[in-house]
């Protein structure tokens, strides 16, 4: 074997080994992007079933409250020519209950209106009057979005405080009992 022959030799396997290597980069790649197309489809259909499960609890409470005025309709009088009047009672859901269903369904992600009240009323109490230009505008704006997001920061760092902080405190209890 000469020189040139074996220099062809490596050209042709490092060829080779590049080749393989784009391939298995390639299969790689594929491969996320089915997993990445079946993690969207998964999302997709868990909001769909979200979707589904406010919208049936929607339905069952527009179902009770019909339920509720027809059983106080038929008690207190008739219904004069077969019609009924539209009642916004029936016709609406409080938020306060779609909140707290949403709460409940979200295992506490979604908060509750408490929450929400809290966090406005902090926000009034610092504001200042109104800014006169776009800029002054934009700069409150900014200002408000931090303050909002160190609230929530300050929100959920006391939020895992005490759920850290009640399990620091059966701890200790473990550890006497050791």
């Amino acid at each position: 074997m000469n020189v040139e022959e074996y220099w062809h030799m490596k050209a042709c396997e490092a060829v080779e080994e590049h080749r393989s290597l784009i391939q298995q980069q390639r299969d790689e790649i594929e491969r996320l992007q089915r997993r990445c197309n079946d993690l969207l489809h998964e999302r997709s259909m868990m909001r769909a079933a979200t979707a589904e499960d406010v919208r049936q609890f929607c339905v069952e409470y527009q179902r009770n409250q019909l339920q509720q005025h027809f059983a106080a309709t038929a008690a207190s009088s008739t219904i004069s020519a077969g019609r009924l009047s539209a009642v916004s009672s029936v016709d609406s859901i409080p938020i306060y209950l779609l909140l707290q269903f949403l709460h409940q369904y979200s295992a506490g992600m979604v908060p509750m209106t408490e929450n929400i009240r809290r966090k406005r009323s902090r926000e009034t109490m610092n504001s200042v009057c109104g800014p006169k230009t776009v800029g002054q505008q934009r700069l409150v704006q900014r200002v408000v979005a931090r303050r909002r997001l160190r609230m929530r920061e300050d929100d959920t760092i006391e939020e895992l405080q005490q759920e850290h902080g009640q399990q620091y405190d059966q701890c200790p209890c473990a550890d006497v009992a050791r």
